[in-house]
């Protein structure tokens, strides 16, 4: 679900400009700066997801930020021009759905390898810090069970669940 919420909202921004990336697990960047926060709460039933709630943080007009939020940028910012939030959201909700049939249909390969290749840093060595400090790495792949994988300038893979791992901006 994570995977294909992001890619929903990456690709509708693809249509205003270029510049647009999911930066693990599923916020949306442009560039260095965070244009979108997703948040996704399931309600699971054994092994069976129930419901899913998604809550998406998606800056759109706004020209100035008043917070403490350490690299925001808008739609507007980025593109000039004041954009309709209806259109938007709609746009988005139509991706998702196309998305959610292919992933209802069983067709999570191709979900998976859209999702890698649109990922925040995907090639090259990049700055990580852990529990244990910084390396350098670069993204080896990201789990079916959302883990990432990261391939250090050692050669040695490192598996990380959602908070363990931090980029380096």
């Amino acid at each position: 679900m994570s995977q294909i919420i992001s890619l929903a909202v990456k690709e509708v921004l693809d249509s205003f400009s270029e510049g647009f990336s999911i930066k693990w697990p599923n916020d949306i960047y442009h560039c260095d700066k965070k244009i979108a926060g997703i948040l996704i709460e399931n309600d699971l039933s054994g092994n069976t997801i129930n419901r899913t709630i998604v809550g998406t943080g998606l800056n759109i007009n706004q020209e100035a930020f008043h917070s403490d939020a350490p690299n925001p940028i808008s739609l507007r910012q980025i593109t000039g021009t004041v954009h309709d939030r209806k259109d938007i959201l709609q746009a988005v909700m139509l991706r998702l759905m196309e998305y959610y049939n292919q992933l209802s249909n069983g067709e999570t390969e191709e979900i998976s390898s859209r999702y890698l290749a649109s990922l925040y840093r995907s090639r090259g060595m990049h700055t990580y810090t852990d529990a244990s400090g910084e390396f350098q790495a670069e993204i080896f792949t990201v789990s079916p069970e959302g883990y990432l994988w990261l391939k250090d300038d050692k050669g040695a893979l490192r598996k990380y669940a959602f908070k363990e791992v931090q980029y380096i901006l």
